[in-house]
């Protein structure tokens, strides 16, 4: 970007105590200046290992606002390495409760960017080239979109290198094995053989503090790993493995009547919700066909036929359905 815009450099922050400072990111149509915060934690000279936390890469997913906050806010104290969080990376999206770029890009597809790209790939290339310049391990923080509401969770690809010994420590019981979305910030940074753990956890344009509660242990509980803090003894050890999820879709148009819970083991032809008509006449009742744990639900009672409901995650392999997988790449996914 031609723009005389921020660029990170760990030497410009004090060593042995936290800052956040405001800085300048490319301005609306060349007339309005946006500033969004940068906080950095150097606990010595020696800047690995570094984690950074990156936030609101979709600018209605304000609960990773929050985790982002509440970890600036503690007084931390590092005996090594240096944490680096982006609190707000979709400054523009935000200012306009808006998941995507000005230019309707989703800017987690548009990673690592390019110089000379449309302005949603010059934006991405702007922030990967500066939070990979230090950053040893990446937790970008997620949660559904507005009207979807997920459980607390990691997505990651357990083939990638780094991955499998940091989910051991993490203080996060369900981990998805997600495969790598091109464009994605997560792909964008395994290409440089570093680990990116992807958070998910609330609703879009929602803050709900238990899901703040899970992302910040989360982020603790990586740093406690690295030996950058002490380890604490509530951290969460034990992790249930997803191996693929699917979307249980609406047959019919109606009311939605949840009766599932958040986080809950289903079982093969369990209700889980109900449809009816405007005059409350049941409609259908929607059973599982799988054995599973509910890892989202929409947050919609009016559901038109099609409409994703629940995101069901396998406990164990399932039958592959390619049709399913392909439409579930439009539904949201980080």
């Amino acid at each position: 970007m031609k723009e005389n815009v921020y660029q990170l450099n760990i030497d410009d922050f004090e060593v042995g105590k936290s800052q956040t400072k405001l800085v300048e990111f490319p301005s609306f149509y060349g007339l309005q200046k946006v500033q969004a915060p940068v906080y950095v934690y150097r606990a010595g000279q020696k800047i690995s290992p570094c984690v950074v936390v990156t936030a609101c890469i979709h600018g209605d997913e304000t609960n990773g606002i929050r985790i982002a906050q509440s970890l600036m806010l503690k007084k931390l104290k590092l005996s090594q390495g240096t944490l680096i969080i982006l609190p707000v990376v979709n400054i523009y999206g935000f200012m306009n409760k808006l998941r995507y770029l000005p230019d309707r890009k989703d800017l987690n597809r548009c990673f690592p960017g390019h110089p000379k790209g449309s302005f949603g790939s010059r934006f991405a290339d702007f922030i990967f080239q500066n939070i990979t310049r230090y950053g040893d391990v990446f937790i970008d923080l997620h949660s559904g979109g507005p009207g979807r509401f997920n459980v607390p969770q990691i997505r990651c690809d357990l083939k990638t290198q780094g991955i499998k010994e940091l989910i051991e420590a993490i203080s996060i019981p369900l981990v998805v094995n997600s495969s790598l979305r091109d464009g994605s910030l997560r792909q964008a940074i395994s290409d440089l053989n570093k680990p990116c753990i992807v958070f998910e956890g609330g609703e879009g344009l929602r803050v709900d503090e238990t899901i703040t509660k899970y992302g910040v242990n989360l982020v603790q509980s990586i740093m406690a790993k690295l030996e950058m803090i002490p380890a604490k003894s509530k951290y969460i050890k034990d992790k249930v493995i997803i191996k693929k999820t699917k979307w249980v879709r609406a047959h019919e148009a109606g009311i939605l009547i949840n009766k599932a819970h958040r986080g809950k083991v289903v079982k093969k032809e369990e209700v889980v919700g109900e449809l009816r008509d405007i005059n409350g006449k049941l409609i259908t009742r929607i059973k599982m066909e799988h054995d599973g744990v509910i890892l989202g639900i929409s947050q919609s009672a009016m559901i038109m036929a099609g409409d994703a409901l629940y995101n069901l995650g396998f406990l164990k392999e399932s039958p592959k359905d390619e049709d399913e997988e392909f439409f579930d790449y439009f539904d949201f996914e980080t």
